[in-house]
């Protein structure tokens, strides 16, 4: 069932819940996409967790001002959704530009969210975005061939291993976004710099990484020390969807032991490694 409330701004936002339990996760989808895409996910947490899955601004059910969607917008929109409902320090989940949404909230409202995670999100790295999106950004304009630009690029992110129907029914889901909202998406991804805000978060982070190219790591954690990566095996962008046994686990790991990994990961600078000096015979 769709609920919704107004932002400040007199935005409604759509979001639906299911299940009981702290802490709370958050999910949070990409661009062009809605937040009916974590149906798995859902149903292996919500035994034990409150799950929420919220429309961003432009997307799904909630309303589509015909403005620049940036991705603090978005994060201060999260934000009001957690005060709307209560919600105690949640796990925000964010998948492809989702991770970007998840922690501009978290640098903002340190005292509001609980941990994140990001799955295949690359633009969350410093400069992955206009290496791999500004390519494309001269045909990303009300006058070019937009819809076809997006097309081709969103495709590039399925593996051969992957469900060939996600990819071949590609154009039909995306006939459904306006074309304001796909234009407004791009915009304010364009000159999006993860730098600042990276250095910003606080608090435990697991990023899932599901194939994109030339993902830099270590200046990620070089900027989030206390992140800890994860690696899908044979599913790339809707890795949820098609291994949501590899996510789920990965998931539900990092959320029952969120403070003590993102110890660990500081105190080694990011390998898990047994402490084979202190064993004795």
């Amino acid at each position: 069932m769709t609920d919704w409330f107004t932002t400040s701004g007199g935005v409604r936002i759509a979001y639906h819940e299911v299940g009981a339990g702290d802490p709370a996760i958050v999910f949070i989808h990409g661009a062009y996409s809605n937040r009916r895409g974590f149906g798995f996910q859902e149903e292996y947490f919500s035994p034990n967790h409150r799950c929420i899955a919220v429309d961003l601004r432009g997307h799904g059910e909630s309303d589509k001002p015909d403005e620049l969607y940036t991705m603090d917008q978005h994060g201060h929109d999260v934000a009001e959704l957690i005060r709307h409902l209560g919600l105690e320090k949640p796990v925000l989940v964010g998948q492809s530009m989702g991770g970007q949404v998840v922690i501009a909230a978290a640098a903002h409202y340190p005292d509001l969210v609980g941990a994140i995670a990001s799955l295949d999100s690359p633009s969350n790295i410093p400069g992955w975005h206009q290496r791999f999106h500004g390519p494309y950004d001269h045909l990303m304009t009300k006058d070019g061939p937009f819809r076809e630009t997006l097309i081709a690029f969103l495709s590039a992110a399925y593996l051969p291993t992957d469900d060939p129907s996600r990819l071949g029914g590609m154009a039909e889901r995306l006939s459904h976004v306006p074309d304001h909202v796909i234009l407004n998406s791009w915009l304010g991804k364009r000159e999006y710099d993860p730098t600042e805000t990276l250095r910003g978060v606080r608090c435990p982070y697991l990023y899932i990484d599901c194939g994109q190219p030339d993902v830099d790591l270590e200046l990620l954690r070089e900027l989030c020390p206390q992140v800890v990566i994860g690696k899908t095996v044979g599913a790339g962008h809707k890795a949820l969807q098609d291994v949501p046994d590899q996510i789920n686990a990965m998931l539900n790991r990092f959320i029952h032991h969120a403070d003590g990994i993102a110890a660990e990961m500081v105190r080694t600078g990011g390998v898990f490694q047994y402490n084979l000096a202190d064993a004795t015979i």
